[in-house]
């Protein structure tokens, strides 16, 4: 389809499926609108002969609004296509999308249409499999919803629907509800990477003696008070000394800037990492009772 130049105020700008932080890039759109032009038309329905509904681009017809524009350039949708279904891949898109708004807007398209998951993926143009995925996260409770989104916007935390599909087809592998949490709580707490979640519950549910907890030990293969390290050889309390001691003089050498400098992948890894140790050395010290007249009882 051509674009046309329309009249700006010919435009009705009514409420659409569109991502809830959507005014907060208008003044960013805006610059960049004066630096290179509008690089792709909004989307409008025609209501009668000059006048027109906002079908896609609440953005890009608010920035030209907000910039003083007169006309804007538009493509007239014909009645033979789904407004709704060009908004949602229009949104789907962008990159950023938030992953709850994603969600939120598949299940409106497919409620308004009263499609099946097998005909929306046809039609969004993704495989059945993604589609599913991205609507997991409507089948959890807001905290793991909130998690996901922390997760997209570059936070802490590990969670990401691709987790949340795994621990739904682990509880229902397991035929129990609540092993969904109990698998989700596992990923937050101990930071689990897909691969990693993949591994433990795939353990988990076929090994009857495994429990999460000793299947993330042997998935991240960590040091251990057992008679047998991972590769084999005899346990040694040097060796794990000799480690320790290590950390502690890289860590000691890590001032603050370096850690202001990392990417938001590297400050999750740190994280995660940090997360683990921490958990391994208050478990040494549970098991470690100290002696009140040893030397390292002394230290401060």
């Amino acid at each position: 389809m051509m674009s046309v130049d329309i009249p700006v105020g010919s435009i009705r700008m009514e409420r659409a499926l569109t991502r809830s932080d959507l005014d907060q890039e208008v003044d960013q759109l805006a610059t960049s609108i004066t630096a290179v032009g509008l690089l792709s038309p909004i989307l409008v329905e025609r209501v009668k002969d000059d006048v027109f509904t906002l079908v896609a681009g609440r953005r890009r017809l608010r920035a030209c609004c907000q910039l003083g524009m007169k006309t804007i350039p538009c493509i007239v949708l014909s009645d033979l296509l789904s407004i709704p279904q060009v908004q949602l891949v229009e949104n789907l898109q962008r990159a950023d999308l938030n992953p709850m708004d994603r969600a939120v807007t598949v299940q409106a398209f497919m409620m308004t249409d009263n499609l099946t998951k097998a005909e929306a993926a046809r039609r969004i143009g993704v495989p059945r499999t993604t589609l599913t995925d991205w609507l997991d996260i409507l089948e959890v409770g807001p905290k793991y919803q909130k998690a996901v989104i922390n997760n997209h916007n570059g936070g802490s935390s590990p969670l990401t629907t691709s987790h949340i599909s795994l621990a739904k087809r682990f509880a229902a592998k397991m035929r129990s509800e609540s092993m969904l949490e109990v698998a989700l709580d596992t990923i937050l707490y101990y930071g689990l990477t897909r691969a990693e979640t993949k591994k433990v519950l795939e353990m988990v549910a076929t090994r009857t003696d495994c429990s999460l907890e000793k299947a993330v030990t042997l998935v991240r293969k960590v040091p251990r008070m057992a008679s047998l390290s991972e590769d084999g050889e005899p346990w040694d309390v040097r060796r794990l000394v000799e480690y320790l001691a290590q950390s502690g003089d890289y860590l000691v050498k890590c001032k603050p800037a370096y850690l202001e400098s990392l990417t938001a992948e590297e400050r999750h890894e740190v994280l995660r990492q940090s997360r683990a140790l921490q958990r391994l050395l208050r478990e040494i010290e549970e098991t470690l009772p100290e002696d009140e007249d040893s030397p390292a009882s002394k230290i401060s």
